[in-house]
C-alpha cells in the first residue's frame, strides 16, 4: 500500500509526464437551451412555488406570467439555440484539450480476465452527456489499481487522441 506521499509523487511524475495536470474529477456547467427551458415550463414542472410537487397543481395567478415566459422563449429561440451551440463547442473543445480521466475496471466473460478502460463525457445537445471510452489493457499491468497514475496518463493521452480524432460532437 502506498503512502500519501508516495502516491502524491507518484501523481506529481504522471502529471509531468503529461505536461499537464491529472483532473480527476470535473463538473460541467448547465446548459441553457432552448428546449430545456421550454421543456422545465412545459413538461418539467419542477419549479414547486408555481406547480406543485410533480405539477400536481397550477397556481392560476401565474397564467399570465407563464404565457409571456412562453412568448419570449419563442422569440428568442435562435439566440438560445446560439448560445447553447457555442457553449457546447466551448465546453467540448476544453474536454478535448485536457479530458477529465475515469478509469474503469471490465472483466471478459470468456477469459476472466480483467481490463481497464479510460472514459471521460462530452456534453451533447438536449442536456445530455455523452461517454468516450478508449481500451488501456489488462488490468494487471497497472496493478489492478483503477487511482494508478500511469492508468490515469495513458488514458488521457488515449482520449485526447480520440477526441481529436473524431471530432464532430
Amino acid at each position: 500500500m502506498k503512502t500519501k506521499k508516495e502516491k502524491t509523487q507518484a501523481a506529481k511524475k504522471a502529471e509531468k509526464l503529461l505536461g499537464t495536470k491529472v483532473i480527476v474529477k470535473s463538473v460541467t456547467p448547465p446548459i441553457i437551451s432552448y428546449e430545456t427551458l421550454k421543456e422545465e415550463f412545459t413538461d418539467g414542472l419542477r419549479f414547486k412555488p408555481a406547480f406543485g410537487v410533480g405539477g400536481s397543481f397550477f397556481n392560476p395567478n401565474l397564467k399570465g406570467h407563464l404565457t409571456n415566459l412562453l412568448l419570449a422563449l419563442e422569440k428568442n429561440k435562435s439566440a438560445l439555440d446560439e448560445i447553447e451551440n457555442a457553449t457546447l463547442n466551448f465546453l467540448v473543445a476544453a474536454i478535448a484539450e485536457n479530458p477529465p480521466v475515469y478509469i474503469a475496471r471490465t472483466k471478459d466473460i470468456k477469459t476472466d480476465i480483467e481490463y481497464f478502460i479510460a472514459k471521460t463525457f462530452i456534453p451533447i445537445k438536449g442536456g445530455k452527456k455523452k461517454e468516450i471510452k478508449v481500451y488501456l489493457g489488462k488490468a494487471s499491468e497497472y496493478d489492478n489499481d483503477t487511482k494508478n497514475n500511469m492508468a490515469k496518463v495513458v488514458g488521457k493521452r488515449l482520449l485526447i487522441k480520440a477526441l481529436k480524432d473524431k471530432s464532430d460532437y
